[in-house]
């Protein structure tokens, strides 16, 4: 259920049933696993079908769809601002997001003579496999990768940049469908803010976790002017199809190469 795209010999995206991508990047002694999808597919088996390195594995937020996955690890790191999201999830309520999801009772597992029916065991009664993320720098043997703050999405979003590699792992805090309608996401000038910083960043390719390619820097100036003077653009209301769902205002930007807009959960006014 999880396809593998190579993007190199070190870079590959793995996308799993619901459209989540998740990057593996893969060092001379080491490799680094960045976000763990919904959690229905064994997203570590597809790793260890391409590497059999020592795995540090970080997500890029809180929100289900990136560490739902995690059940498959003994240890993922998860900015601790973003702690507070896992302790609006149970066992339950993840399982009916992943049959809404999938096919209904698809997602469950029987056995050989259908007699029983087993939900999936997220393990967030107390997540234990989740850590703080409490580190900014690691080293993959020869490749070095630096924790970025990317706050707006969410409180806690992060990406990693490699420089050697010229290339930023975003989560969905680059999207360039910019959405502020989830759990601890923050403001518009938030948003504005990590989009800047990230320009001034020196690396030529994005990564993002609803988009299974390489996506180019540039995309980000789009982005920022998205989100210039946005009490002044048009919103249509919108409801976020899926799990998590959500509600709010969708303003489209540009339709031209990658399609670049902002989604709010309140209409942007101008200040008085």
């Amino acid at each position: 259920m999880i396809k593998t795209i190579k993007i190199s010999d070190k870079v590959y995206i793995l996308e799993d049933a619901f459209g989540t991508c998740s990057n593996l990047v893969i060092g001379a002694k080491k490799a680094l696993l960045f976000d763990t999808g919904c959690g229905l597919d064994d997203i570590n088996a597809a790793v260890r079908k391409i590497t059999d390195l020592p795995l540090l594995v970080i997500a890029s937020h809180g929100h289900f769809d990136h560490i739902g996955g995690s059940r498959f690890f003994d240890k993922v790191f998860l900015s601790e601002k973003d702690r507070n999201i896992l302790d609006t999830y149970d066992e339950a309520l993840l399982n009916k997001w992943i049959s809404e999801m999938g096919d209904g009772d698809d997602y469950k597992t029987q056995d050989s003579e259908n007699a029983i029916v087993q939900e999936i065991t997220f393990g967030c009664k107390e997540w234990k496999q989740i850590a703080n993320l409490d580190f900014g720098r690691f080293d993959l043997g020869d490749l070095e990768g630096e924790v970025i703050e990317l706050p707006g999405h969410s409180a806690g979003s992060v990406g990693i940049i490699f420089r050697k590699l010229r290339l930023v792992l975003g989560g969905d805090a680059l999207s360039p469908i910019i959405t502020l309608i989830f759990k601890n996401h923050g403001s518009i000038e938030e948003q504005r803010s990590t989009i800047k910083k990230s320009i001034d960043l020196d690396f030529d390719y994005f990564l993002v976790s609803h988009n299974n390619k390489l996506l180019k820097k540039e995309i980000l100036y789009s982005m920022a002017a998205c989100l210039e003077n946005t009490e002044e653009k048009r919103f249509i209301k919108y409801t976020y199809p899926k799990p998590p769902y959500g509600e709010g205002y969708f303003h489209v930007h540009s339709l031209r190469d990658e399609p670049v807009g902002l989604i709010v959960e309140q209409r942007p006014t101008k200040i008085k």
